[in-house]
């Protein structure tokens, strides 16, 4: 089960976004520990209609806590049409 908790834009390219999702039994990349609740973390690349997924990243919920903080500080943005 996966619950999307938010997205983010990704350095210099508009069409770069990070989705940040709270997943079920993850391993963490940095501390190489099995988490039952932890964050994934996907680099996707839109064009137009289609998705290409650039990377996927697991943390557990203490290494993935920035990124949580992170998202629940960003300013909400109005979206636009394309």
């Amino acid at each position: 089960m996966r619950q999307l908790i938010g997205k983010m834009p990704a350095k210099d390219d508009p069409n770069v976004i990070q989705e940040v999702y709270l997943s079920e039994l993850v391993r963490c990349r940095k501390c190489q520990m099995t988490a039952p609740m932890g964050i994934e973390v996907i680099t996707a690349k839109r064009d137009g209609a289609s998705r290409k997924v650039l990377s996927h990243a697991y943390y557990c919920r203490a290494h993935g806590h920035d990124l949580e903080m992170t998202l629940q500080n960003l300013p909400v943005r109005p979206r636009t049409k394309e």
